[in-house]
């Protein structure tokens, strides 16, 4: 079986893997007479109200348009992919619950978006149930330790966010602050175990670091402590809103240096700012004017179905919808353990999806990262 090289590539591989494919499912799927079965089904949870709502929507649609792309192409053959999706609410308690519930039924694999409190709390039911998840976004260390079923198609930030330090070295940037969201696992990791020694080894010293925890939290003494520190760049690494109410604050408290950011600054989040959130700075694995060959293929998609631009999360939705069915390519039965076996097998091969080429270290992604700025009221490619 050929790597599969874009998603052209993989839409001829999975059509030719299920044609051949004679295994049942334990699980309920609809099956033709020769054992192939004729309906494949994917239940997603989520994020799509509370406080990753800016994430989960998009995550949303990114999938549905992959799914589209899937059943209209004839990725599978002569099955059909069909997808669920639930709302976690962004609350990790509902999320769980819901994950007990799906795995009692009939869906052969999970998809997940957005926030890492909420992984967390559903990956032990999937491998307690035995039900593949592919997560996307979910960046915290916890997530895959819950076992062999869990598979993130979403490189965690951490891993590319010294090309943000390289930038502001080259800025001259000698200290920063950082503020971050006590409650989101991967903004705590981003703060308090990536940025330090990034900053440590690029001679930038951090003058202060400042927790909050939800969206009703006052931040008025936060900002104003954190502005009178003087620092030449702010980390602000929030969920969504408090990002705008961060920075809104720290103007008005007088800071006026550049604001770094997570990839909670996608999805047109600082839009609300106006002029105040130019020369915003993050990394990101995905841009629109991104120059791989499998990007421009999927916004040229993605712009015919939705009539608008993709977001960075609507790209990873896509990618992980694409990684399950390179799974389902590569399962000698589409059956749960089925499709857990194969998810390890295309994970091994990697793809070229809507972020560019994906490798894998084990079942956890890895991209190279793009740097976005924040200019007049759109993202624009640094470099």
């Amino acid at each position: 079986m050929r790597k599969p090289g874009s998603i052209v590539a993989l839409a001829s591989l999975v059509a030719l893997a299920l044609a051949g494919c004679g295994g049942g499912s334990s699980t309920g799927a609809a099956q033709e007479a020769g054992g192939t079965p004729t309906v494949v089904t994917a239940t997603m949870l989520a994020d799509l109200t509370g406080g990753a709502a800016f994430c989960g929507v998009a995550a949303r649609t990114g999938a549905e348009t992959a799914v589209k792309k899937i059943n209209e192409e004839r990725m599978l053959g002569a099955t059909t992919l069909e997808l669920a999706v639930e709302d976690t609410a962004t609350d990790p308690r509902q999320a769980a619950s819901l994950m007990s519930r799906v795995a009692g039924g009939d869906s052969q694999a999970m998809l997940f978006g957005c926030a890492s409190q909420v992984a967390q709390a559903i990956a032990p039911v999937a491998q307690d149930e035995g039900i593949p998840l592919v997560a996307m976004q979910s960046g915290s260390d916890g997530v895959l330790d819950a076992g062999e079923y869990l598979f993130r198609s979403t490189a965690p930030q951490a891993s590319y966010q010294d090309i943000v330090v390289d930038q502001l070295v080259e800025q001259g940037v000698r200290s920063a602050a950082v503020v971050y969201q006590a409650e989101n696992p991967t903004l705590v990791e981003l703060a308090e175990d990536t940025y330090p020694p990034l900053f440590a080894s690029a001679g930038i010293s951090i003058v202060a670091s400042e927790k909050f925890q939800g969206t009703g939290f006052d931040f008025a003494a936060l900002t104003s402590s954190v502005a009178g520190r003087s620092p030449d760049v702010v980390v602000m690494l929030g969920q969504g809103t408090p990002n705008v109410t961060v920075i809104t604050q720290l103007r008005q408290a007088g800071f006026t240096g550049p604001v770094v950011g997570s990839a909670s600054f996608s999805a047109d989040v600082l839009a609300p700012l106006g002029g105040q959130a130019n020369g915003a700075l993050w990394a990101s694995d995905f841009n629109v004017a991104g120059t791989a060959p499998s990007t421009q293929e999927f916004v040229s998609y993605f712009r015919s179905v939705n009539g608008s631009d993709p977001s960075q999360f609507a790209a990873q939705a896509w990618d992980a919808v694409m990684l399950l069915a390179a799974g389902i390519e590569a399962a000698e039965t589409v059956d749960r353990e089925g499709v857990r076996a194969g998810l390890e097998t295309a994970a091994a091969r990697g793809f070229d999806g809507a972020v560019g080429p994906v490798t894998f270290e084990g079942r956890d992604a890895r991209v190279g990262g793009v740097l976005v700025s924040w200019q007049d009221g759109r993202e624009q490619l640094v470099g």
